[in-house]
């Protein structure tokens, strides 16, 4: 049974080797335990199911111009249809990146010490991932003190901005959390012109989110989270520079992210019940030596 981690100042490196296990690939998801699973589904209270799932050819201009929507192939038969999908990116739309995304490039390897490319994101798909979800609704906490989030440069999201979000929602993130972040990037994207899009994304795409620094990797690992993920392009603010989270948060500490997940909708229905936490769940795929996946996730109310 996982035991609550050891604080982040005492991880030798910043690196979770060994915590949960000697040789696992489930990383931070170790903390969804089947009593925390439990405790979760005690969450539902309306039953109320969002799909946290955008479009497959979302976004538009997607920033990533390799990342292109895929072709949908329809076969048809007199009695019956097939269709298929060519250039299907897991990770262009709603995703999770998998802890073979970013390699630790101060020891060679993935997350765990891992150097075995075919272990990926299966480990994942095996049991899936289900737990309490957190909504931390920092775009309109933001906009609320007079600071809205501006999608269209690197305007930077604080460890402060983070907790006084928590605080204002009187919601609290412990152990095993599922912590879901709205900066407000979804919202504005489409609401955006075709122009105003184009001007985000092309020659530099930027985009705002959380502050990359030691000290955010610290605070994410010490609130004990289970995994983490937002509605913006890289859950981190946009271009990288010389610090780049995700090689903590991913081969370092084994802590999955969710990037460009669709939170309006839910977001709307926790400000009308003045109610931030939900039962989750999320199926990956289940690709040997996957990178990443599609999100398939929901948030019941």
């Amino acid at each position: 049974m996982h035991r609550n981690r050891p604080p982040h100042r005492a991880l030798a490196g910043g690196r979770a080797v060994g915590v949960f296990g000697p040789d696992e690939q489930l990383g931070c998801l170790n903390a969804l335990t089947p009593e925390r699973v439990r405790a979760a589904a005690a969450l539902i209270r309306t039953g109320e199911t969002f799909g946290l799932n955008a479009p497959l050819d979302y976004p538009s201009p997607h920033p990533h111009p390799r990342r292109a929507a895929p072709t949908q192939i329809v076969i048809r038969y007199p009695e019956r249809r097939d269709d298929y999908l060519e250039r299907l990116w897991p990770q262009a739309s709603s995703q999770w990146d998998g802890l073979l995304h970013f390699v630790d490039p101060d020891h060679a390897c993935f997350y765990n010490g891992n150097t075995d490319e075919s272990r990926g994101i299966e480990a994942w798909a095996e049991r899936g991932i289900v737990g309490r979800g957190v909504l931390l609704d920092v775009g309109r906490h933001r906009e609320a003190q007079g600071r809205p989030i501006d999608w269209r440069r690197r305007d930077l999201v604080t460890i402060d901005d983070l907790i006084g979000c928590a605080t204002a929602q009187d919601v609290e993130i412990g152990e095993g959390t599922i912590l879901i972040i709205r900066f407000g990037w979804e919202t504005a994207w489409l609401a955006a012109t075709a122009e105003e899009r184009l001007a985000v994304t092309r020659p530099q795409f930027t985009t705002p989110g959380l502050e990359a620094s030691p000290a955010m990797a610290a605070h994410l690992w010490d609130w004990g989270l289970a995994a983490i993920a937002a509605d913006n392009y890289s859950l981190e603010a946009y271009p990288f520079q010389n610090y780049v989270l995700h090689i903590d948060l991913l081969p370092r500490l084994g802590l999955p992210i969710g990037e460009l997940w669709h939170l309006d909708d839910l977001a709307a229905a926790c400000a009308a019940q003045n109610r931030y936490e939900f039962f989750f769940t999320s199926a990956p795929l289940n690709i040997k030596g996957g990178i990443g996946s599609t999100a398939n996730a929901l948030a019941i109310l």
